[in-house]
């Protein structure tokens, strides 16, 4: 038997590129992490620095307010007066009045005003005067910023005003004075605020059991390494932020925090050194378990892709035919779309010729009918015997009865013509306006009150007097109606502006409902009761405006009035005199 001879061998490429590319995504993904992570120190060093500056800059802003509150009391008249009497023998009562009486012990601050004589407390509105003064912080104007003690060691915070013979402090409990500092800052509720003074005495700080302000002298700086970096960082002069190791297994485990002091040279106080720090565990943790998931994710996602993958290449090609049927359909969708709005607009077109048609015949054969009528009824009037005023009456009223059908049919001829104006000339709407309000003016129904806005320098038009009289009239009267019976006012004005004339006619009726406003301008459409109108007074505006290339738009809503504004192209210049000026 033959024995075959071994062929080249052929590595599995793809397998040991698997193993390598999955690699470089768990390098890349601990290399993205790692940016993340400092990025969001950045970040959490950046908001430790502003609640720092935060906590700074409201200490300073007591201390401001403060201060000149304390040099505007002690210069009032009627507290010289006081102090004058105190320092020539008399008692300190009217003194302590005006200092009870001030607003810096009211605030919540201010524990207690002192009278200092000598550097020593003489009295105070809070009757104590045990208080030490330990050591001077710093200055604002006139007012010295200092430490002081009461005869229990209790620690306050004092701003004090020192004149020739006396002086006077607000002494604020040191308590108090943090808790207001830290409260009315930005910092986030798990963010602890520390406070030093320049002299390095005492300590400010919360803890679980509140707020506490620990002599320096007393506190281990090793039990305590957030003091520890802010005496270093007060001593250094220069603002930093640093990891530390806090808390303790009473509290609950230690953990990593992140601070950030601003040292008392560089502040805006210069009085205290302050610090802010925050739980880095808690605000890094959520990222370390999004970068174990990221891991975790990312595997899944690269055997979900070769899945992925597969399924696309089968699936494009049905994709490709899909996206050609979908655009044949859009296509065959908009063609339809706009063959119907075609089709709606030749179909109205086409009922419209076919009432001009009907209408051009019926009053053709109306006015044949009319004619005799109106003529015999004349002939029966004026044969009469003047003591028959019975059958003379029934003859008027055929005759009045055939006068309002011509006036009818007359409206009828005027919408079955193609609408072109007749004479055009130059023509102002003011005046035409004026005349239409003077003509209307006898049936303007009581409680209706027309107001106008008539621009006297309004451009001319180009068109049809009578037609625009007609147009005009049947507006105006259109709103009379709809305020006929709860009165209103009607306001008609005229404007021109670039190229373009405008006549608009307002009301405060009752408006017209969504449903009726797409039916409003069609023929013989009429919302009122029978033997009130026939539905033409609308249709031949909207005819008369479109002979002129203009354009009428409706505003309206149910309960909020009704305005028609009828916009014509103004004449071109060079014209005959507008008629009517």
């Amino acid at each position: 038997m033959k024995e075959k001879t071994p062929g080249p061998r052929h590595f599995p490429v793809i397998p040991l590129l698997a193993p390598a590319i999955i690699l470089l995504g768990l390098l890349a993904i601990s290399s993205a992490f790692a940016k993340s992570q400092q990025l969001l120190l950045s970040g959490q060093d950046g908001q430790l620095t502003k609640t720092a500056q935060s906590v700074d800059n409201n200490i300073m802003g007591h201390f401001a307010w403060y201060c000149s509150d304390l040099e505007y009391i002690t210069s009032r008249t009627a507290f010289l007066a006081a102090e004058e009497l105190y320092l020539s023998g008399g008692k300190a009562d009217s003194l302590l009045y005006h200092l009870r009486e001030s607003p810096l012990p009211k605030t919540v601050m201010v524990e207690s005003m002192l009278v200092l004589r000598g550097g020593r407390v003489a009295v105070s509105t809070g009757g104590r005067t045990d208080y030490t003064r330990l050591a001077v912080l710093g200055r604002t104007g006139q007012v010295e910023i200092s430490l002081w003690e009461d005869g229990a060691s209790r620690p306050y915070v004092a701003l004090t005003l020192e004149k020739e013979e006396v002086g006077y402090a607000a002494l604020m409990d040191a308590e108090v004075f943090f808790a207001i500092a830290e409260r009315q800052t930005a910092a986030e509720e798990s963010d602890r605020i520390l406070v030093l003074d320049v002299e390095e005495r005492y300590f400010f700080h919360r803890t679980p059991a509140g707020i506490r302000v620990d002599a320096v002298d007393s506190l281990d700086p090793a039990a305590h390494p957030s003091l520890y970096l802010m005496l270093s960082t007060q001593r250094a002069g220069e603002a930093v932020t640093s990891f530390f190791s806090a808390g303790n297994q009473s509290e609950g485990g230690r953990y990593t925090a992140r601070l950030a002091v601003l040292p008392a040279p560089g502040n805006e106080n210069g009085c205290f050194t302050v610090g802010v720090s925050r739980n880095y565990d808690e605000i890094i943790r959520p990222y370390q378990a999004a970068a174990v998931q990221m891991v975790l994710c990312g595997v899944i996602v690269m055997g979900g892709a070769a899945l992925l993958l597969f399924f696309l290449l089968r699936s494009r090609r049905s994709h490709r035919q899909a996206q050609r049927e979908l655009v044949l359909l859009r296509a065959k969708a908009e063609a339809a779309e706009q063959l119907n709005a075609q089709t709606q607009a030749l179909a109205h077109r086409q009922r419209l010729e076919s009432i001009g048609t009907l209408t051009s015949g019926i009053a053709h054969e109306f006015n044949n009918l009319l004619t005799p009528i109106m003529g015999y009824s004349i002939l029966i009037l004026e044969k009469l015997p003047p003591e028959d005023t019975e059958s003379y009456d029934n003859a008027l009223e055929i005759y009045n009865a055939s006068q309002k059908a011509k006036k009818i049919i007359a409206r009828l001829s005027n919408l079955s013509r193609k609408g072109a104006p007749g004479d055009l000339r130059p023509v102002r709407l003011a005046p035409l306006v004026e005349q239409v309000l003077e003509v209307s003016a006898p049936v303007r129904p009581k409680g209706v009150r027309v107001e106008t806005g008539l621009s006297g320098q309004d451009a001319p038009i180009l068109g049809d007097e009578t037609q625009l009289f007609q147009l005009t009239f049947n507006l105006v009267l259109n709103s009379f109606e709809a305020l006929s019976a709860q009165g209103g006012t009607v306001r008609v004005s005229t404007g021109a502006a670039a190229g373009q004339v405008t006549l608009r006619v307002a009301d405060n009726g009752p408006g017209i409902p969504d449903e009726v406003k797409e039916k409003i301008f069609d023929p013989f459409f009429t919302t009122k009761g029978s033997g009130k109108g026939i539905g033409l007074g609308l249709a031949i505006v909207q005819q008369i405006v479109e002979a002129h290339g203009g354009a009428v738009t409706l505003e309206s809503a149910a309960g909020q009035g009704t305005a028609f504004t009828i916009s014509f192209p103004a004449a071109p210049p060079g014209g005959e005199e507008p008629k009517g000026v």
